[in-house]
């Protein structure tokens, strides 16, 4: 009977122990332990107002610029010749074929293409501006088929097979500059 009455003097004083520190954590501080906090504000939500939708920028292109025949072109799209080009264009109806030689090593047929037998998505060209090696700005004023291919020493293929067997393209003829890229310019 001790040992019981000792365990519930124990829960006694244990649950008095607790209703004591619970009323101590509730109890206020006196007044001159009191800091006083300052009311914490947050600033209104700036208004937000909606911005015109801007078109969506594409990546810039750069082409490939060449000479040939004593011209600057710009190229526009493979055509099929002896390389292995991803989808390339059909060749389009041009005029005669003539050969150069530059003095780089290579041999070049080049043929002008009529305005009208130009692909509509590529006819878009003639008469835009476009910067060359970011030092000269060309306009295109008109197209041509164009295949260049290494000279071989002591051989020179006939025109025809040079369209057929060197590196042909759909090609934008520049009225100027020289170089290696070129960008096309905002219309003015």
């Amino acid at each position: 009977m001790v040992h019981v009455a000792a365990v519930v003097a124990g829960i006694a004083l244990t649950g008095a122990a607790l209703v004591f520190a619970a009323s101590a954590l509730a109890a206020p501080e006196p007044a001159a332990r009191r800091v006083s906090q300052p009311a914490l504000t947050v600033p209104p939500a700036p208004a937000v107002t909606p911005l015109a939708a801007a078109p969506p920028a594409g990546p810039e292109r750069l082409a490939l610029v060449f000479r040939a025949g004593g011209a600057s072109y710009l190229s526009l799209a493979d055509l099929p010749d002896g390389d292995d080009h991803a989808d390339p264009l059909e060749t389009p109806a041009h005029g005669a074929l003539h050969r150069s030689s530059d003095r780089d090593g290579v041999t070049a047929a080049v043929a002008a293409v009529a305005e009208q037998d130009v692909p509509a998505d590529h006819l878009r060209w003639l008469g835009r501006r476009v910067e060359v090696d970011d030092v000269c700005t060309a306009t295109v004023v008109g197209f041509a088929v164009v295949a260049r291919r290494q000279r071989t020493p002591g051989s020179t293929p006939p025109t025809d097979a040079v369209l057929r067997s060197g590196h042909a393209v759909l090609a934008a003829r520049l009225d100027r500059c020289t170089g290696s890229y070129a960008r096309e310019l905002a219309p003015l």
